[in-house]
C-alpha cells in the first residue's frame, strides 16, 4: 500500500506537513519531542519530528525543482531500520545500500520487519573498514546519503570524507545530531566539512526538547 494513497498526498501544503509531523510525533519518545514513553528498548525514532518533517518535505521540494528522482539512498548507521523504512515510503528508492556494525541495543523484532519490502542491500561491520568502503563504492553514485553511524569526532570526520566523493551531481549529504548535546565531536566535524566550496549548505535544528539533535545538508554542486 503506498503512503501517498493511505496518510498523505504531495506532500505540498502546510496541512500536509502538520499531519506529517503529527505522524512522526506517534512514532518518536517525549524526549525528543513525541508521545512515546521510553521503555527501555530503541523501537523509536531518534530524530525530532520537527527536523525530520522539514527534511522530507525539503527532499520532496527539491526532486519537483530539479525533475530528479531520488533513487538511490546510501545510509551510514542503520540501526534498526525505523528512519529507512520511513523515508522509503516517501521516496521509493530504486536502491538502498545500509552499512551498521549493529552492536547497539535495538528491537530485534523492529530489525526483522524493517529489512523487508525494499531493495535493500545490508553492509554488516564498520563504514571505515576498507573492505566495506570498497563494497560500497560498487553501486555509487548515490544521489542520497545519510550520516549518522559513530557519533565520535574522528569517525564522523572519516565518514563524511569517504562518502561525500561517492555522491551524484547534485546529490545531498545528511548528517544527523550536529547540534547535539552528548556528541559534540559530531558539530565539529560538521563545521569543518562546511568549509569546503564544492557544497551548498543548509540545516533544520529544533531545541524545544530534552535532546537536541539538528540535521546538517550539504548539496553538492554541479
Amino acid at each position: 500500500m503506498k503512503i501517498d494513497k493511505y496518510v498523505f498526498k504531495d506532500l505540498k501544503t502546510k496541512k500536509e506537513k502538520d499531519t506529517l509531523r503529527e505522524f512522526l510525533r506517534h512514532q518518536t519518545n517525549a524526549e525528543y519531542g513525541g508521545y512515546r514513553m521510553f521503555d527501555g528498548t530503541r523501537s523509536h525514532l531518534m530524530h525530532n519530528p520537527n527536523e525530520l518533517s522539514d527534511l522530507i518535505f525539503f527532499l520532496k521540494e527539491y526532486e519537483r525543482i530539479k525533475r530528479k528522482k531520488i533513487s538511490n539512498f546510501l545510509e551510514i548507521g542503520f540501526s534498526s531500520g525505523i528512519l529507512n523504512t520511513i523515508l522509503n515510503k516517501f521516496f521509493k528508492f530504486e536502491q538502498i545500500v545500509a552499512v551498521d556494525t549493529f552492536t547497539a541495543d535495538m528491537s530485534s523484532t523492529d530489525l526483522l520487519t524493517n529489512l523487508k519490502r525494499k531493495n535493500l542491500i545490508l553492509v554488516c561491520g564498520s563504514s571505515s573498514k576498507k573492505e566495506n568502503l570498497q563494497i560500497i563504492k560498487k553501486f555509487q553514485p548515490y544521489d542520497l546519503i545519510l550520516v549518522d553511524a559513530s557519533h565520535e569526532y574522528n569517525d564522523v570526520k572519516r565518514d563524511l570524507n569517504n562518502y561525500s566523493k561517492m555522491l551524484s551531481d547534485g546529490g545531498i549529504l545528511l548528517v544527523h545530531d550536529i547540534h547535539s548535546h552528548e556528541y559534540l565531536g559530531i558539530n565539529k566535524a560538521w563545521n569543518e566539512f562546511k568549509r569546503q566550496n564544492n557544497f551548498r549548505f543548509k540545516e533544520f535544528v529544533n531545541r524545544k526538547f530534552f535532546f537536541v539533535c539538528g540535521v546538517g545538508i550539504a548539496i553538492k554542486k554541479l
